[in-house]
């Protein structure tokens, strides 16, 4: 299958100086415009009170800073994710703040403007992860929902696994309600990762770690719940019953072992988890997590598949040795995409090397395109995490898009599909090159930004070609390149019948109109 992989660093030519540890990425793409892209890392921009996020409004070929969030500390923010809603008009960030590590969950309709406006914030609260759609159809049509997953240790009885959610999230003064997930009793709270994942059918599932013991080995389960009408009901997450004991909840594994600040390759690690759901099928969803411990050899990724809304879960479908910051996202043909980082060698000689796996049969067979190979011992930590607790990747339309933290020596051996930096380097020393060009600058660690692509898109007329997402303009006249294949999947009625197709790809026509009026009129602002 033909595939083409763009990689950016991130970081803008003006910190060309900078040499900050620039760690756990986020992303967000709007689905109406996917020239506009915002991700985050811990990156300061001092002096001053606000702390930035990253913006493209190309593509991801060229990002800036928008320092706009609140609290500005020594790292910019602490834990920080975003997400747009699905019509393109709010940009929702959930994180800590800098300077006191309160929870604030913010709202912009301009991610590229100076302003931003807050929802919502408490204190006692650890790794928000955001995720936001709009309702498509129904008596609700239009309203934007909000899902923070977090752990919250404020929750009563220690079971601290909790979702923010707000139905109208758009709204002047949205209502957000804290949903208790956890149905079952932890040695004080569980693990700090709650990953939500969200289908345009209203069907939202959550992942947890739920902690077991709470010792110098930990003992957890691993945790699915469900919600069939968007978190709306009297008991929210409470569609998933696990047959073992009769409690919401699938125990997808049981009794598993972490070790609270295990490291590999200097990232220290405590678990990883990552959950997502099929646009074409809410009943079938893909979990990722990690167990075990780093000294004995048994730290592995496991990824896995529900094909009947979290009842039942196959065997492992990929086992990554020593693989953490894991992503998962599924593309609009049912295609999976898999993003993990993971520490290959020993001693001095380790390297974090970063993957992206694609799946079009539903995880039976895998690509495997190896996107950076990084020295893992250099530069030494200066604060955890060091890469990041979580990488990120998402899908629109048929593209993949993720973010990630390595090693930014600009040596182009460690980046075998290539890479383009915007700060001042010199590839023929592999050195980076401060602000004037000339100063050699100490490696350190960046975010960087890809894009998976199955096939070159274009934009053609008589001024020539241009790249684009999935569709060739030629006089106005509209062709669809590369639709992909009919899926079957897992259950009945899961065929797409050519009604459906067409109304998708009907669908998709208006979306790229509002993105190309989108970028006309940012031209026209220039």
């Amino acid at each position: 299958m033909k595939h083409h992989v763009d990689l950016v660093n991130l970081i803008p030519k003006s910190l060309s100086n900078e040499t900050h540890q620039d760690s756990e990425p986020s992303l967000a793409i709007d689905a109406h415009d996917s020239d506009v892209i915002v991700a985050t890392a811990f990156t300061p921009i001092p002096p001053g009170p606000n702390a930035p996020y990253y913006i493209s409004v190309n593509g991801g070929a060229t990002w800036t800073l928008n320092s706009v969030l609140p609290g500005q500390g020594f790292a910019g923010t602490a834990d920080v994710t975003v997400a747009f809603d699905r019509s393109g008009h709010n940009l929702y960030v959930g994180y800590l703040r800098g300077d006191n590590v309160n929870l604030a969950v913010d709202r912009t309709a301009a991610p590229a403007g100076p302003g931003i406006t807050n929802l919502e914030g408490r204190s006692g609260v650890d790794q928000p992860f955001t995720k936001s759609t709009t309702v498509r159809k129904g008596p609700d049509h239009g309203k934007d929902r909000l899902y923070v997953g977090l752990n919250d240790f404020g929750a009563p009885g220690g079971r601290t696994s909790t979702i923010d959610v707000a139905l109208d999230a758009a709204s002047a003064a949205p209502v957000f309600k804290s949903v208790r997930i956890e149905a079952r009793a932890t040695p004080g709270q569980d693990g700090p990762q709650v990953r939500p994942a969200v289908h345009a059918d209203g069907v939202v599932y959550a992942a947890f770690y739920a902690w077991r013991t709470n010792a110098a080995t930990i003992g957890t389960d691993i945790v699915v719940v469900r919600d069939d009408d968007w978190g709306a009901g009297a008991a929210p997450f409470t569609a998933l019953v696990d047959p073992g004991d009769g409690k919401p909840g699938m125990r997808v594994a049981t009794n598993v072992t972490i070790r609270w600040n295990d490291f590999l390759g200097q990232q220290r690690q405590a678990g990883n988890l990552a959950i997502a759901v099929d646009p074409t099928r809410s009943a079938r969803v893909y979990l990722a997590w990690c167990d075990g411990l780093v000294g004995s050899g048994t730290y592995t990724l496991h990824v896995r598949r529900s094909g009947d809304a979290g009842r039942h879960w196959t065997g492992d479908l990929i086992a990554v040795p020593n693989g953490t910051n894991v992503g998962l996202a599924v593309n609009e043909d049912g295609h999976v995409g898999l993003l993990y980082q993971q520490v290959t060698g020993s001693g001095a000689a380790q390297r974090w090397e970063t993957h992206f796996r694609h799946s079009h049969d539903h995880g039976a067979t895998w690509d495997d395109l190896t996107l950076a190979s990084t020295p893992a011992t250099t530069p030494a930590k200066t604060f955890d995490p060091y890469i990041g607790d979580y990488a990120m990747l998402i899908a629109l339309r048929d593209d993949f898009y993720g973010v990630f933290c390595a090693n930014n020596t600009p040596d182009l051996a460690n980046f075998p599909h290539g890479v383009k930096f915007q700060r001042n380097v010199d590839f023929p020393s592999r050195t980076l090159r401060g602000v004037n060009g000339v100063t050699i600058i100490t490696p350190s660690i960046d975010p960087f930004f890809f894009r998976y692509r199955r096939h070159e898109d274009r934009i053609s007329d008589e001024h020539g070609e241009r790249e684009t997402r999935g569709v060739v303009v030629r006089n106005l006249r509209y062709e669809r390149v590369d639709i992909g294949e009919l899926e079957i999947g897992e259950g009945a009625g899961d065929r797409r019948e050519p009604h459906e197709r067409k109304g998708r790809e009907l669908a998709e026509i208006a979306e790229e109109i509002a993105r190309l009026v989108g970028r006309l009129r940012r031209l026209g602002d220039h």
